[in-house]
């Protein structure tokens, strides 16, 4: 017999409006509320506050900050942590430094029954975990690594537009300064060090018969596509001495101080009533040095995530001390180290580490070495989005077919618009997501940048990868090509040629081959000669898909019941049931690819180092040309979220005359997607939805990791355990992260709504806005991502920290449900979905999944699955079927699939007697 149906009486008495049951009223005088948390807390971040109650429950008491957002909000959501007999809130802290309140007040009288005064502060102590943080408002997400624009097949070039940058960026100069050594107080001083910095970066200052500043390099480069304008504030004292902001880091036998991890936030907050975040883009802090210490110059790759009077606002931010270029390294003024560092903050990477001997770019990019205010190399500029598709010529001997013989006339890279009749560079793909390109450079006599060039009026040949940085990373994105056999190397005038043969090609010799003639300080003409290319390529692409699914990859997919049944679950593995994981591998030559091998594991939810598990692997022959699906089986276990990774083999074969042929790049072998999906209940309270990423260390040595939220939605709120980490060598952590749907946020919060603009809750003028959100983003769900930047603790002059990885989490809301019951007699099978509050009512869509197991095999269990659609009180009744019992099940549960509007459940379990 399996589990009988409840009789028609019960069901009866289910739908039923409950009643609270009634309690003694203890008088007022022997009530209690005893109130449990610390008393110092960093801006911006939370803490559960636990009750002890006596005489009330939490549903009697309101909970109040009096000073406001200042101090902080408070959330009355639950998550599975949430214990009826020490009951908890959670206190979201603000943006300003302080002394403030937190009180408990009994709703039927308005007393204030308990308080607790707590303390705001931007002190941090501890650099092995940074603070926890909470995000609300849009807050732009973190990009992934460079993606592989235009195809193998395709005319377009890659890596256009991965960071593109136009408009103006803005800058706040902030002066800070510690208790170990002050500012000038006297208004002359302070007034030329402000206007040195404001000339340094925007005004201009002389420098042999010139005019430069960074503002003048970055119009220049991007051909006046992108400005920056900036405002200086300050100087502000920061409470604690030096050390407690920067950390001394010995490299090469020289100390550098580098920030730590409470330092940008200290100055954002030190500046918050005087500045407007929401009007910045970058925040330049300047510090004052001591005696004996000065700040090595940091930035951020992108942005971070920081709290301000404005609301949680993703900022780039820089620091450099003021002595630089005048007590501090003077070999480098400040105009040109700036625009190195905002290159920083415009997503680029240093390219001088790791040392690649012979080939790092030198002064033929600024990302390298920023003296004499070197111009981007060819590829930055296209990734900066200022050359546009029209000024390249591409070529993509990847592809094989007609050997080439061809003569291409360009025209300088720094002058902007090509005249009739030339290009402004060559791409040359050699592999999907491998190129080099080539570029002629001559000094422009209106410029102030570019002018002390290695090797002025000449051709230069770079080789560029844009694969995902991979820590620990073995090259930099651009290099010079190696040198050739004739050794006329990667810096070619007129006469020399760079020349590659391809020995593993079966139709060898296949010769790449550029030469240079004609340079007259006006073009250079570059001759381009390839063969036919034959060999195989297998491939498959990273990371991003797409805008919106940043850290998933366009060539994996996930497939089960669940998203079989319902789109809005694609691609998201369903724990606890077998999905089929999907990798689609393309070859890109023309020769055939035998018996290519993928192997395809997984980790945990992750922002990079994560410890692999081996799935499966899968062997096939790509033809030419052709995709061909690799797939694998996999069961996660419940409560769990994923990363799959797919790797392909490093590939070659035996040719029928005995030549070995290798594919043609090893360097699109590698891809990987995260997946993370929640329904943040609404009820009577609402629910909390918590998980974990897992953070590693794939270095010999110690290194920070920061992680950096961001959000779409500013109806829900993101909570972010740690946002940063030192990790001792292969050391693995794990940061909680947790979701959830509050639209009273935009009510309570200072937040930014995106391209809508900004709430201040403090303004009634808001209100209108406010609700307006409401409307705007009520139905949309919240695309979550969280982006992790490594410290290379090899970089000889550290100073920023790369982008590692990242992961992504889609987080939608619903009315909490419930089965009110679900049963088996005899062949038929009944149940009802109910919304999961003091009154239960049917639910009026979705459907319902009836999971058949047979658990015989524990780690390869047999489970089929019936379609059941309900009525329109969320009941249904069927029969078992043929296919459901085709598998002799043990048990059977039913899953409630949703509609928009309403969260999922799962029924308990019935099993059946075999």
């Amino acid at each position: 017999m399996g589990q009988q149906r409840p009789p028609t009486t019960l069901i009866a008495m289910l739908v039923i409006p409950s009643r609270r049951p009634t309690r003694p009223e203890l008088p007022l005088f022997r009530k209690r509320v005893s109130i449990d948390m610390g008393h110092s807390f960093f801006v911006g971040a939370y803490t559960k506050v636990f009750f002890k109650l006596r005489g009330y429950t939490l549903e009697d008491l309101e909970f109040r900050l009096p000073d406001g957002p200042q101090a902080g909000v408070v959330s009355l959501c639950r998550d599975a942590n949430f214990d009826p007999q020490r009951p908890d809130v959670m206190l979201c802290f603000g943006y300003r430094p302080g002394t403030y309140v937190f009180q408990v007040v009994d709703r039927a009288t308005n007393v204030v029954v308990a308080e607790k005064k707590f303390e705001l502060t931007t002190d941090w102590a501890d650099e092995k975990t940074g603070p926890s943080l909470s995000v609300v408002g849009v807050v732009t997400g973190g990009e992934s690594a460079p993606a592989w624009g235009g195809g193998p097949a395709g005319p377009d070039p890659q890596n256009l537009n991965v960071f593109p940058q136009t408009g103006t960026r803005r800058i706040a100069i902030i002066l800070v300064d510690t208790s170990s050594q002050r500012f000038p107080t006297d208004t002359p001083t302070l007034d030329t060090i402000r206007q040195r910095w404001m000339d340094e970066i925007i005004n201009g200052v002389a420098v042999g018969g010139q005019t430069r500043s960074s503002r003048r390099f970055f119009q220049e480069v991007s051909y006046n596509n992108f400005d920056i304008s900036a405002q200086i504030f300050g100087p502000y004292q920061l409470s604690g001495n030096f050390d407690s902001y920067f950390t001394a880091v010995t490299r090469n036998g020289n100390t550098l101080w580098s920030p730590n991890t409470n330092y940008y936030q200290a100055c954002i907050t030190a500046a918050d009533s005087d500045v407007n975040f929401s009007n910045f883009d970058t925040v330049l802090c300047v510090s004052q040095n001591t005696a004996t210490q000065d700040a090595w110059p940091y930035a951020s790759i992108g942005t971070r995530t920081y709290t301000t009077a404005e609301g949680s606002r993703n900022l780039g931010v820089i620091s450099i001390p003021v002595g630089w270029g005048t007590t501090f390294e003077t070999t480098r003024a400040v105009h040109e180290t700036f625009a190195h560092e905002l290159g920083h903050n415009l997503g680029l990477s240093d390219q001088y580490t790791p040392d690649v001997p012979g080939r790092n770019p030198i002064q033929w990019d600024n990302m390298h070495s920023e003296d004499g205010l070197a111009h981007f190399s060819l590829a930055h500029r296209m990734m900066l989005g200022w050359v546009p598709a029209g000024w390249l010529k591409t070529y993509n001997f990847a592809l094989g077919g007609s050997p080439v013989n061809e003569t291409i006339s360009l025209s300088a890279i720094q002058a902007g618009t090509p005249p009739a009749g030339r290009m402004g560079g060559v791409e040359v793909r050699v592999a999907d997501g491998w190129n080099y390109y080539v570029e002629y450079r001559n000094r422009q006599a209106t410029h102030a940048s570019d002018q002390e060039l290695p090797t002025n009026n000449a051709v230069l040949v770079t080789d560029v990868d844009s694969s995902p940085d991979d820590a620990p990373i073995s090259r930099p994105r651009i290099l010079r090509v190696a040198n050739d056999p004739d050794g006329d190397g990667s810096v070619l005038t007129n006469g020399l040629n760079y020349r590659a043969v391809d020995v593993s090609d079966p139709t060898f010799p296949t010769d790449f081959r550029l030469s240079v003639s004609g340079i007259d300080g006006t073009k250079a003409d570059v001759k381009v000669e390839y063969g036919v290319n034959s060999r195989p390529d297998p491939s498959i692409r990273p990371w991003p898909a797409s805008p919106t699914r940043q850290w998933q990859s366009p060539d994996i997919e996930v497939r089960n019941t669940r998203n079989a049944a319902d789109p809005a679950w694609f691609n998201v593995p369903w724990a606890g049931n077998p999905n089929t994981v999907v990798a689609r591998v393309k070859n890109n030559g023309n020769l055939a690819a035998p018996n290519v091998r993928v192997l395809f594991s997984v980790k945990n939810y992750n922002v990079g180092g994560a410890p692999e598990t081996p799935l499966g692997e899968m062997t096939q022959t790509i033809p030419a040309l052709g995709t061909v699906e690799f797939t694998t089986t996999w069961n996660p276990p419940g409560n769990g979220h994923y990363c799959i990774i797919v790797r392909i083999d490093t590939f070659a074969f035996v040719a029928p005359d005995g030549t070995l042929v290798t594919e043609m790049s090893p360097h699109n072998n590698l891809a990987q997607s995260n997946y993370d999906r929640f329904i943040s209940a609404e009820g009577s309270p609402a629910t909390r939805q918590i998980t974990f990423v897992e953070v590693g260390n794939p270095y010999s040595e110690a290194t920070r990791v920061f992680i950096r939220p961001g959000q779409s939605n500013p109806l829900y709120r993101t909570y972010l355990g740690a946002t940063s980490l030192r990790l001792e060598p292969g050391e693995t952590r794990q940061v909680e992260v947790m979701y959830e749907y509050d639209n009273s946020n935009v009510f309570r919060t200072p937040m930014s709504l995106g391209q809508y603009g900004w709430i201040t809750p403090e303004k009634r003028e808001n209100e209108g806005l406010a609700r307006r959100a409401l409307k705007l983003f009520g139905a949309k769900p919240n695309r979550v991502d969280l982006a992790a930047f490594i410290e290379d603790p090899r970089d000889p002059e550290l100073h920023t920290a790369y982008r590692f990885s990242g992961a992504e989490a889609e987080i939608v809301t619903g009315r909490r449900t419930k089965f009110d019951y679900f049963y088996k007699d005899g062949a038929q099978i009944g149940g009802r979905v109910v919304l999961d509050n003091r009154r239960p009512t049917g639910v009026n869509g979705g459907r319902v999944l009836l999971i058949y197991r047979n658990t015989d095999d524990p780690k390869n269990p047999l489970t089929v699955y019936d379609e059941v659609r309900l009525d329109w009180d969320g009941r249904f009744v069927v029969k078992a079927t043929k296919k459901g019992l085709s598998i002799r099940p043990e048990s059977l549960q039913a899953y409630y699939l949703p509609t928009p509007g309403f969260g999922d459940c799962y029924s308990e379990v019935i099993r059946f007697e075999q």
